[in-house]
């Protein structure tokens, strides 16, 4: 069944209630269609769109539209888009008036895609949380409500069902008072956790998908052959296992993970976490370590969920001024050319074996 930009809007009332915060609400509020649902057990899609980070350097606005009109080709069309933080760069330490124009980039761009999307909090979100803020500490939208206001997002964790499924949006990041003034840490904390799992035990039933921002599970320490187990500070939730247990007993299908820009997949105990590429890749600055732009697709049928990934092309966009961004390409170009030229010289016989540099970007 074919729906149209006008079905969608005219069927808004057909949609079922939101716990904590309202569909049609937020739908009002953003000027986002709501999809009408289909019947319980037929199947659907969605989309989930993880560190957008929408800037207009190195035209990240331009490379997030490329994303969208990916996303408008899918067929069949997905119901809606789980975005998963980090929709903004950088609310951390760019000026109030960046900030709102980024905000505004990120929404009119998402909404050109003219099915819901719901918002998740990632920390290059949040207004002046780091010491490199430049709004005050006492500025009355410093934090998260000034992403909030401008979204229309009434709150910063929320669930809502779509067909007979749930879906949960957490908030991993949490405020802290640090020396230098409002600070956040990677935690999604006890009140919110207990609120989660009583959504869950009203949600009794249902299959149920949640996401977050930071991510319960990383591979970074493996990844970077750290054999002291250090250097996860900021790349996972310190509350994971409080997190980890809730999910378990409430048989909870997926936690949907970001922050880390690359493809990470793990089963534990019933639950499937997965990490979703960046879709700004690294930062619009090319591919993250292998990882290009790109985004998850997954495919809702009875209980059960599959998913695809999806790239798109976009080619980075330097300017003098991004000596790092543009010295990690090189570095990690270099790096696959060495590999390449190392395969070859296997593949050959030849010998001797040379040393070999192992590229890890953290």
């Amino acid at each position: 069944m074919n729906i149209t930009r006008r079905d969608l809007i005219r069927n808004a009332c057909a949609v079922g209630a939101v716990a904590m915060l309202g569909r049609e609400e937020r739908a009002r509020a953003t000027q986002t269609p709501v999809a009408a649902s289909p019947a319980v057990g037929e199947p659907f899609s969605f989309v989930h769109l993880t560190d957008i980070h929408v800037t207009p350097r190195r035209k990240g606005d331009q490379g997030y539209r490329t994303c969208i009109e990916s996303v408008r080709r899918l067929d069949p069309k997905p119901a809606f888009a789980l975005m998963g933080g980090d929709m903004i760069f950088d609310a951390g330490y760019h000026t109030k008036a960046e900030v709102e124009e980024y905000i505004r980039l990120f929404k009119m761009i998402s909404d050109s895609l003219e099915i819901p999307w719901y918002p998740c909090m990632g920390n290059h979100d949040v207004l002046g949380w780091t010491s490199r803020r430049k709004v005050a500490v006492d500025d009355p939208q410093i934090g998260k409500k000034m992403i909030m206001d401008r979204l229309g997002w009434e709150k910063s964790h929320y669930s809502f069902d779509f067909a007979g499924w749930h879906f949960v949006m957490l908030d991993s990041v949490s405020p802290v008072s640090t020396a230098d003034g409002p600070g956040y840490e990677a935690k999604i904390g006890p009140e919110q956790l207990e609120w989660l799992a009583y959504d869950l035990g009203a949600a009794k039933g249902k299959p149920t998908v949640a996401v977050t921002h930071i991510p319960a599970f990383c591979n970074n320490i493996q990844i970077a052959g750290n054999t002291e187990s250090k250097g996860l500070g900021g790349r996972v939730i310190t509350d994971s296992v409080q997190l980890r247990t809730i999910l378990e007993r409430h048989k909870v299908k997926a936690l949907l993970q970001g922050h880390n820009h690359r493809i990470e997949e793990y089963r534990l105990n019933g639950v499937w976490y997965l990490t979703s590429a960046a879709a700004s890749g690294g930062w619009w600055a090319g591919d993250w370590v292998g990882s290009p732009p790109g985004y998850t697709v997954f495919r809702c049928q009875d209980d059960r969920l599959t998913w695809t990934q999806h790239t798109f092309p976009w080619s980075p966009h330097f300017k003098p001024e991004d000596k790092l961004e543009r010295g990690l390409q090189a570095d990690y170009e270099a790096f696959r050319a060495e590999q390449q030229h190392l395969y070859e010289l296997e593949c050959a016989g030849r010998k001797p074996w040379p040393t070999q540099q192992y590229f890890v970007r953290r």
